[in-house]
């Protein structure tokens, strides 16, 4: 009988993230930190914490290695993920400290709230650079390693915001369609060229973490506010052990934090979008 082919990016017996050198962006704080503490806690080698500011991310790193082996080696790594020059050299000081990941979290990305006709030019641009242009960068960047080694994951935490065109998101629902179809091409790519390398699309709903606050307003100020929807969503360790189970399994999409109301919107999306239209419309926007 012909033996079945593993998944692409599959990781031994489920092994994941044992033994395993990680980096994840976005890590100073809610999904990210949570992810960090996880991999700690199941015996990550290696993990690279990145996110804007290093006195948070000395933080959560104290907390990993609380939480890791002894052999546990935690690097803090900062940069703005909206900021080219500095994502450039992120990039440099990685491989000047000879870091390759077997894994690569997209994970760091800002949200908006307004709506798109009041919204200035600079802010969608400065969600797409953030939220899409990034993680395709970096990707591009730790891939071809992971393709001559052969081995590594790439995951995106995209958003089901890319799947459901909600009011005052514009430039968010934009950047994160843009994420669930380059990643998607990407997965399929190397999945038709045997690469054992995998892509890993991860869709959270309504995850209890600061997005909405953190959100950016139409002129590029921040929103400040926590949505309803996130305040009852689940916890981030949820999240963080939904992914991790995800990548140990070799899924292409993990689905974390959607309730039946989301499902609901997403088959209405498929098979009846004018319906779907119809009651985001009724949504108030002012």
């Amino acid at each position: 009988m012909k033996r079945r082919r593993p998944e692409a990016g599959t990781f031994p017996g489920g092994s994941f993230p044992r033994d395993s050198v990680v980096w994840i962006t976005g890590a100073s704080s809610g999904i990210g930190a949570s992810l960090a503490e996880l991999c700690a806690a199941e015996g990550a080698e290696v993990l690279v914490l990145s996110g804007r500011s290093r006195e948070r991310l000395q933080t959560v790193a104290e907390r990993c290695r609380a939480a890791g082996r002894t052999a546990l080696r935690v690097e803090i790594l900062p940069f703005d993920a909206g900021n080219p020059p500095e994502r450039a050299g992120a990039l440099a000081e990685l491989a000047a400290r000879e870091l390759i990941p077997d894994v690569l979290v997209n994970n760091a990305g800002v949200s908006q709230r307004g709506l798109a006709v009041n919204t200035v030019f600079s802010v969608d641009r400065d969600i797409m650079e953030v939220d899409f242009l990034a993680p395709v960068e970096l990707t591009k960047a730790v891939l071809p390693a992971m393709i001559r080694r052969g081995r590594g994951t790439v995951v995106v935490v995209s958003s089901v915001a890319g799947l459901i065109p909600a009011p005052l998101r514009s430039g968010y629902n934009a950047a994160k369609a843009a994420q669930i179809a380059y990643f998607g091409t990407l997965s399929n790519e190397l999945a038709a060229s045997g690469s054992p390398v995998g892509v890993v699309t991860v869709i959270p709903g309504f995850v209890r973490t600061g997005i909405s606050e953190n959100a950016i307003g139409t002129d590029g100020t921040a929103w400040g506010r926590m949505d309803p929807n996130q305040e009852g969503g689940i916890g981030p360790d949820r999240a963080a052990a939904d992914i991790a189970e995800g990548i140990r399994r070799g899924r292409r999409v993990v689905f974390t934090g959607v309730p039946a109301r989301l499902r609901i919107a997403l088959m209405l999306r498929r098979f009846a979008p004018a319906i779907l239209d119809r009651v985001l419309q009724r949504v108030k926007v002012t």
